[in-house]
């Protein structure tokens, strides 16, 4: 061969290896990591300990990278060498994958997503839901019109359930207003974006990821083999509880809408959907204003606002709920709130004689502890200094995975104990 057919054929052969992909090995498959737990702020993805993908933080993903078929993949804390999960994805070489991270602290998963899927046609989009929330249940997707309500609708994605890929959707691209709810319910709203584009041709993986509080969810928009784009709740959950003494009665203002109107105490509203961010409060005992204010509620997150207190002299505290469920399933959280008006010294609290919380001032919850599942619990709540307890409750039921409060309202003479199951 001469040199000048020699150098043509080794053009030909750049060219056509460039066409396939440039210098990417064809024997391998790409595979990109999202982090989808809320319980890790970064993750590490290596194969056969070798990294392929470094600190990808909460929400976000990295680049594709080589993976080989048949090695063993690894997750861990961001620059930890210790496994938090070892698998074997099933992916096949010249294809694309996205390796999604998901699970509490201490609970880590992993799903493969297949990111292959053929275009459909003009017009028209490919959607489906990946419900990555363990703690938010089964959930149901719809995609309705701006002004659409949700009693007048059908999901597009009955029943997601955690740790399932839902199958594709074929819709017509547009714009459209993205709601969550639990499973079978138009009323127990997780999610709701105002605006979700999707455009024509465009193949799209709605993630449902975990929010702060543990029951309403974020969605992480994954375009195939594309960038990824979160949509967070607009909205944070909020209960009331009215500890006054003397049954003084509450309003509540929250951004010049009205919350809940002449509440007596002693009482605990349910969760409300209350919009998150700044907001201006006006909380009113007896007829009277408190002192105006603001608080800044975080986007998807729990709260209570405890008003507590003789009526003349009311307090307030806002207090952040931590409705995840238990990490061990098999259990269940409980712990104390303390809104009792004149006592001397803090509270504690025992459940079957085992103390749970302790040192506990007022306007204030301790953490939650684990107790065992059970019918015949026996709780009891003292002040520090007193033998005879402020509370007692026997034959109390508490229910594996699920969360409880025990307030304790009222004045030091009277106090109300309330055995509530948040979730």
């Amino acid at each position: 061969m001469t040199i000048w057919k020699w150098a043509t054929a080794a053009l030909v052969a750049a060219t056509l290896l460039a066409a396939c992909g440039g210098g990417t090995d064809r024997t391998k498959a790409q595979v990109r990591l999202v982090n989808a737990s809320s319980g890790y702020a970064q993750i590490d993805w290596r194969v056969d300990n070798e990294l392929r993908q470094g600190a990808v933080p909460y929400g976000e993903t990295a680049d594709y990278a080589e993976a080989d078929p048949g090695k063993t993949n690894t997750l861990a804390r961001a620059g930890s060498g210790t496994a938090l999960l070892s698998f074997n994805p099933a992916v096949a070489e010249r294809k694309h994958y996205t390796l999604l991270a998901y699970g509490a602290q201490g609970g880590l998963k992993q799903l493969l997503l297949d990111d292959n899927a053929a275009a459909p046609t003009d017009n028209r989009s490919l959607l489906r839901g990946v419900n990555a929330a363990p703690d938010a249940g089964a959930l149901d997707i719809y995609l309705t019109g701006t002004a659409d309500t949700l009693a007048e609708s059908v999901p597009v994605q009955s029943g997601a359930s955690v740790d399932a890929v839902g199958n594709w959707l074929t819709v017509n691209s547009g714009s459209y207003r993205l709601r969550v709810t639990a499973t079978g319910s138009k009323t127990d709203l997780r999610l709701d974006v105002p605006t979700l584009a999707l455009s024509s041709k465009q193949v799209v993986t709605l993630v449902l990821a975990p929010a702060a509080g543990g029951v309403l969810v974020k969605g992480l928009v994954l375009q195939q083999q594309g960038p990824i784009a979160a949509q967070a709740p607009t909205q944070a959950r909020l209960r009331v509880v009215a500890g006054l003494a003397d049954a003084g009665s509450v309003n509540l203002r929250l951004g010049g809408a009205a919350v809940l109107s002449n509440v007596t105490a002693p009482a605990v509203t349910p969760y409300t959907l209350v919009p998150a961010g700044e907001q201006a409060v006006v909380i009113t005992v007896n007829g009277t204003a408190l002192a105006g204010s603001s608080f800044t509620l975080t986007a998807g997150a729990d709260y209570t606002l405890l008003v507590y207190g003789a009526p003349g002299a009311a307090a307030v505290r806002w207090i952040t709920d931590d409705n995840n469920l238990p990490s061990d399933r098999t259990r269940a959280k409980l712990r104390l709130v303390n809104g009792v008006d004149g006592l001397s010294g803090a509270l504690s609290l025992s459940v079957d004689f085992a103390p749970l919380a302790d040192g506990l001032a007022v306007g204030e919850a301790s953490a939650y502890g684990a107790i065992d599942a059970t019918t015949t619990a026996q709780l009891s709540v003292t002040a520090a200094g007193t033998a005879t307890p402020l509370f007692r409750a026997v034959e109390q039921t508490f229910v594996a995975a699920a969360n409880y409060s025990v307030f304790l309202v009222g004045s030091a003479s009277a106090p109300v104990g309330i055995v509530r199951k948040d979730r």
